[in-house]
């Protein structure tokens, strides 16, 4: 007879008895059987008639409201017990299958947990609390490009692939894995070796896990792959020096450029004042004329340097405009000698002129060219001690026509090689300032060749001179007829 055919009771109690969700069972006075519903007979795997008049001696009980229903076919499943005394000196049998459920919401939460740490960006692993790995997720064994975590379970955490296994990295590991077996929760930034033998810069941190009794069970290590923050904040820091050197040399210039302009316009309005006031008396013609001659150079020189301004600003903002001319290179060159040859000798620098019997002829804007070889030669006259030779060389090939500036000068540091170029950098800008300029020479020579289709170079060391070179490209080059 199954539970369906129990005999009814008129009595409520006992239909809600049979109506429960809950495996009810009720022991007679003498121990035995007397009903049960159908959940009870479910979940002991026995029909009501096999039980009725039966003794439960296959419910062990066991610990902490617990006990255990052995089933016909041998099978054992974990319930909870509780009795209750009955008025006619039976017993109300109430279990339980909570230990089971329990068990497999407990398997269902953790393979949830596991799918949640297998799938996040970070890295995540188990250590023991003497550091020996015991797991690692799916994205620390990725970064390591391997999916065999055997041949790792069980070693040292310090002694896995994502350390580089330097003494000063050990020694860091062992201090966090024996600080965190204290309890301690530790973090700081290291790198991490890749499977590709490539290093990130990683966040990492060591947590202790404890149990009821605060004793440290598991260490939790944690790494998240910062290396594109590190590269951002570098970059930025770049962008911040890069700005200040270049907020330090545009201050230069403008303390430099007020310089320049005061001293021949100190020269303009004083001989001027001379000329226009009687405080110095009637004035002879030849001295009249040597003032208006101070007056005339030192117009020419400030408007030189308002022009070099203004040529910055126009490269600056794409308004630069060439002109084509036919320019003869032997010509150009005993132009810029004449120019500057007392210069160097008032400066007992001797002013070497090296071309080839023939050059052929450029076309070119001839007036930036030729602004482009008076100011290097003025800058290897500017740094050359007395005694020493600015030489100028041409030469022609089948890249094009190059020219060359070389001089027995102080040198520029290496450091220095890529900041010349820059407007109004002056590599002495931090000392006496022991030479004139607006720290603009050169920047107008890179921006003026490189307008002309041309490439300019430096070579240079302290103590060893300098040499620019200027190479046009065979398009700038006028065929021999």
């Amino acid at each position: 007879m199954t539970a369906a055919q129990a005999p009814s009771s008129p009595d409520p109690h006992r239909a809600a008895f049979h109506a429960s969700s809950r495996p009810l069972a009720l022991l007679g006075p003498d121990g035995r059987f007397s009903d049960a519903n159908s959940a009870f007979c479910t979940l002991a795997r026995r029909d009501v008639a096999a039980l009725v008049g039966t003794v439960p001696d296959w419910i062990a009980p066991w610990r902490d409201g617990a006990a255990v229903l052995s089933g016909p076919d041998g099978n054992r499943v974990e319930v909870s017990l509780a009795l209750a005394p009955l008025p006619d000196g039976g017993i109300l049998i109430d279990l339980d299958p909570w230990p089971e459920a329990r068990q497999r919401a407990a398997e269902r939460a953790h393979r949830e947990m596991r799918a949640i740490i297998e799938n996040t960006y970070e890295f995540i692993g188990l250590l023991s609390p003497e550091g020996h790995i015991l797991d690692a997720n799916r994205t620390a064994m990725s970064f390591i490009k391997s999916h065999d975590f055997d041949s790792l379970r069980g070693h040292l955490f310090a002694d896995t692939p994502w350390w580089t296994h330097s003494s000063e990295e050990r020694a860091l590991l062992v201090d966090a894995v024996r600080r965190a077996r204290q309890g301690e929760f530790v973090r700081f930034e290291t790198t991490h070796r890749g499977g590709d033998g490539h290093l990130a810069y990683i966040d990492f941190s060591l947590k202790p896990v404890t149990d009821d009794d605060g004793a440290v069970i598991y260490l939790v290590p944690e790494g998240r792959d910062i290396t594109q923050r590190k590269q951002a904040e570098s970059d930025l820091l770049a962008a911040k020096l890069e700005a200040e050197s270049a907020n330090r040399a545009k201050s230069n210039f403008l303390a430099t450029v007020s310089h320049e302009l005061r001293t021949p316009l100190n020269a303009v309005i004083g001989f001027s004042e001379a000329l226009l006031s009687d405080a110095l008396g009637p004035l002879e013609p030849e001295r009249t004329r040597d003032y208006l001659r101070l007056i005339h150079a030192a117009g020419q020189h400030l408007g030189a340097l308002i022009e070099d301004i203004l040529d910055v600003s126009r490269v600056e903002l794409g308004h630069l405009d060439l002109a084509e001319d036919v320019v003869a290179p032997d010509e150009m060159v005993a132009s810029v000698r004449r120019l500057l040859e007392s210069h160097a000798t008032d400066g007992s620098i001797r002013l070497k002129i090296d071309l080839p019997s023939s050059l052929p002829r450029l076309r070119a804007d001839s007036r930036r060219l030729r602004q482009v070889l008076l100011n290097l030669v003025t800058n290897a006259i500017k740094f050359t001690p007395a005694g020493g030779t600015v030489t100028i060389r041409f030469n022609a090939g089948p890249d094009g026509v190059a020219f060359h500036v070389e001089d027995t000068g102080i040198g520029i540091p290496l450091e220095h090689h890529g900041k010349v170029w820059q407007p109004f950098f002056q590599s002495d800008a931090l000392h006496a300032r022991p030479h004139d300029g607006a720290g603009l020479g050169l920047a107008i020579v890179k921006c003026f060749v490189e307008a002309l289709g041309g490439q300019v170079s430096l070579d240079s060391a302290p103590g060893q001179g300098t040499c620019v070179s200027v190479l046009l490209p065979p398009e700038r080059v006028i065929a021999a007829e």
